[in-house]
């Protein structure tokens, strides 16, 4: 039939438009199997390369955020089947797909095929993207470009046939039941391009090259001094956020084996520092050359309880004929807490011929008083200055990619080294071998130093090494009931101590080898995995419930522990995932793992033989004399003055408050909540206000209207209230452990009711729940 407009057309459905239809559908279908072959080739060339080779190929265009990265999911243990990447797979899939999508156009029947295969694809995509973000954590965006050619391979199969699936399906099943010449061809073709490109990976397998890290004096050492086989963690991804992960040693990106290292969130978690530079930093110095100070700096100083930042010269005190150490150093960081006092202590005490900076890099949601008080809390010397360079401009010229390190300058004005975390780490390798005290002493003296480019990577985890595993209480990620390690094994064992992070790729290389290690001796030691979690997101992603994940469907036997307080990652210094402590069945710390391994059957049985011949017992590890402490005094309901420090004699919660605080106000009723339960479980809540002594009448009636018992102390006085302005950020809470330590400090309002958050700030304070 003719329309009365268009003469010339027909609405026919066996007419010219249906092939034309048809021809459409399969060209589109032709140029998608043409992207997914090109796809394949793509992720292929990455992961070969990655895994087997020197890590130079990287994948572009896929931005790398907490629910998104490429190069995680492409690396992962899910991302090879039988040993063959699941992106090369994909190659003969898609250009079988492709020469039955060119024969179509003579055979329609063959639709029928190209839609059966386009289902499987489709279907194996869905379980793809479910292993991809419920078992890894992280989706692949090249990964979800396939999945979108997969899925409408089948829906341009039916249109370009232009049959219902039950037809096509008839079809379908008539051709193999007959094993028609078609399918015979199709299945033949599609087992020779499989060999061949299963063959073509591993020719390309064996022609890379993979890379060897440079620096293996430490390698080479026993298992008893410094780690067994060392290796650098990758440079983090996202800039730090030193409020209180991960993630304190950066190197570039190609190192193959790095294991991940984690951000720092945004509380003042202990985690690998990367902190962010301008991208108008200037080039870095190389080590040898003159220190030319082009960073604006500002000195810190308290005048009448206040904070005063005024300009520093720098420049002026370099190459004046004394040498300079500059200890950079982040405001919640532990690790570079103790970093910067040994070092200034040693340096005042055993090198008193340099002069010694204090420098904190400021970001552009840091206030400086956070700097100021985290420095005041730490017990240093009155006269060690510190800077702050504003926006980490001399953090980039240093060439530093991480916190705690020194940097040396010689009198001359040279820049000797930048990369110093400690008196004991190895600094420079043969032919002149120097531990970081070696160093620095020389350049005191003046002596000649060799040049020191590339530093091996250091653990803070190394100095546990001959001392007792420190005891920690954390709650079993499945059940939520506490669990104690002691290190000690009752059943006479060596245990692997590992602390690892669903999401991390380097941690899926290494678990499921110490499965199937496991699983084939059983009872050989023990194991106890800490999982480092992070907090669940606003937009629903879960952290904890990957993790679950990851745990339920690889079947994992051993305990596993729900570190997302951090209060272990803290206390055993771990800077990088995977890190495994090597502990003797009498608690010793005997070594460590610190990089996934290529065979871990010969790592275990190389250590395991030493762990089960260690004798004697360890010695006791200690707390460290470099952590911060709060110390004020405060007037109390009775307006009596007392220390803060006879109010925290047991884990204590010391909330920062104000009546005229409207953040103060909307969280008060729930912390106040927490004050039965802290106290039931041996802990303590102390509220102050930071208001004066004549705010004790509006403090009563304010607090009345919450709690009939409300009780709040007022106007603190000396210490830390002498340098600074305690009212600057409220509310303010100070997380206080056994012995007056500072575990924490949280800044703004918190979710106090959300028993999650709650839970953390009971594993920070090492309460245990009281049964009954």
């Amino acid at each position: 039939m003719s329309t009365g407009s268009n003469p010339g057309l027909s609405v026919s459905p066996a007419g010219p438009p249906a092939r034309a239809g048809s021809a459409w559908a399969l060209a589109i279908l032709a140029t998608l199997l043409l992207a997914g072959t090109a796809i394949g080739l793509y992720l292929t060339r990455f992961h070969e390369n990655a895994l087997y080779g020197d890590a130079s190929v990287t994948l572009e265009n896929c931005p790398r955020t907490e629910t998104t990265n490429c190069e995680v999911v492409n690396t992962s243990e899910s991302s090879e089947l039988l040993g063959v990447p699941i992106s090369a797979l994909g190659i003969p899939t898609y250009l079988l797909l492709l020469w039955l999508t060119l024969q179509a156009r003579r055979r329609p029947r063959l639709l029928g095929m190209i839609f059966a295969i386009g289902l499987l694809t489709a279907a194996y995509s869905v379980y793809l993207y479910y292993v991809s973000t419920v078992r890894i954590g992280f989706l692949c965006i090249w990964c979800f470009r396939l999945y979108c050619i997969n899925a409408g391979i089948p829906v341009l199969a039916l249109l370009a046939a232009r049959r219902s699936p039950l037809g096509l399906g008839r079809e379908l099943f008539e051709d193999l039941r007959r094993f028609v010449p078609p399918v015979r061809a199709a299945a033949a073709l599609f087992a020779a391009l499989l060999l061949m490109t299963v063959a073509g990976d591993r020719l390309y397998r064996q022609s890379l090259t993979r890379l060897v890290p440079a620096a293996r004096t430490q390698q080479e050492m026993p298992m008893e001094g410094v780690p067994a086989e060392p290796a650098a963690p990758s440079p983090a991804a996202t800039p730090a956020r030193v409020a209180t992960e991960p993630t304190p040693t950066a190197v570039p990106a190609a190192q193959p084996t790095s294991p991940q290292t984690r951000t720092p969130p945004p509380s003042g978690r202990q985690a690998a520092v990367a902190t962010p530079v301008p991208p108008t930093r200037p080039a870095a110095v190389p080590a040898g050359a003159r220190l030319d100070v082009s960073a604006p700096l500002k000195r810190f100083s308290a005048r009448k309880g206040s904070l005063d930042l005024s300009p520093f010269d720098l420049q002026a005190r370099i190459g004046r004929g004394r040498p300079l150490a500059l200890i950079y150093w982040a405001a919640g960081y532990p690790f570079a807490d103790s970093t910067l006092v040994t070092l200034a202590r040693f340096l005042r005490e055993q090198a008193p011929q340099y002069e010694v900076f204090a420098i904190a890099g400021r970001r552009e949601d840091q206030k400086a008083e956070t700097l100021w008080e985290g420095f005041c809390m730490l017990g240093l010397p009155a006269d060690l200055p510190l800077l702050m360079d504003e926006g980490f401009a001399l953090y980039g010229q240093l060439g530093m990619t991480e916190v705690p390190n020194l940097a040396l300058v010689d009198g001359a004005g040279n820049l000797v080294t930048a990369k110093i975390k400690s008196l004991s780490e190895m600094v420079a390798g043969p032919p002149t071998v120097l531990t970081g005290e070696q160093l620095i002493r020389r350049v005191a003296q003046g002596q000649p130093t060799p040049p020191i480019q590339n530093v091996p990577p250091y653990y803070p985890a190394t100095a546990l090494y001959g001392a007792c595993a420190p005891e920690f209480t954390l709650p079993d990620l499945a059940t939520g009931q506490d669990v104690t390690f002691t290190g000690r094994a009752p059943n006479g064992k060596p245990t692997l101590l590992l602390f690892w992070s669903s999401t991390c790729k380097h941690c899926q290389k290494e678990i499921p080898q110490l499965l199937l290690h496991v699983r084939a001796h059983p009872g050989e030691f023990n194991v106890v995995s800490v999982a480092l979690i992070k907090p669940d997101r606003p937009d629903g992603y879960s952290h904890r419930r990957v993790t679950q994940a990851y745990v339920r469907t690889n079947g994992i036997p051993w305990p596993v522990l729900d570190d997302s307080s951090g209060y272990a990652e803290d206390l055993y210094g771990i800077v990088s995932t995977p890190t495994t402590l090597l502990i003797t069945p009498s608690g010793r710390v005997a070594g460590a793992w610190f990089h996934p391994h290529e065979n871990l059957d010969e790592a275990i049985a190389r250590d395991l033989p030493r762990l089960y011949a260690a004798a004697g017992e360890c010695r006791p590890a200690g707390r460290p004399e470099t952590s911060p402490r709060v110390a004020f005094s405060v007037l109390g309901p009775d307006s009596a003055r007392v220390p803060l420090e006879t109010l925290t004699d047991r884990p204590s919660l010391v909330h920062l408050w104000a009546t005229w605080c409207a953040p103060c106000q909307a969280e008060l009723p729930s912390l106040l909540k927490l004050r039965q339960p802290l106290e039931a479980m041996g802990g303590r809540l102390v509220l102050v206000s930071v208001e004066d002594a004549q705010a004790a009448d509006r403090i009563r009636s304010y607090g009345a209207r919450l709690d009939p018992h409300f009780q709040s102390f007022r106007d603190p006085e000396g210490g830390l209230a002498e340098l600074l302005n305690l009212a600057y950020s409220v509310p303010r809470t100070y997380l206080i452990g056994r012995g007056g330590r500072l575990l924490k400090t949280f800044y703004g309002a918190q979710k106090w009711d959300d028993p999650s958050f709650e839970e953390s700030v009971r594993t920070l304070l090492q309460l245990r729940r009281r049964s009954g």
